[in-house]
């Protein structure tokens, strides 16, 4: 066991949180690409390549 590299229970929930903002994030900043892209696609200027 001592040759495994293990991180405490405290260290693995702060890293979860981050990882769950940084999910929340993410997803609202593609509800923000998608809506804004919609409204380009609306005022007849269709998004360019990705």
């Amino acid at each position: 066991m001592g040759k495994l590299d293990l991180v405490t229970r405290e260290e693995f929930d702060v890293q979860r949180a981050v990882l769950l903002r940084t999910r929340e994030k993410l997803e609202s900043l593609e509800r923000t690409v998608e809506d804004l892209e919609a409204r380009l696609h609306a005022a007849g200027n269709p998004p360019g390549p990705r």
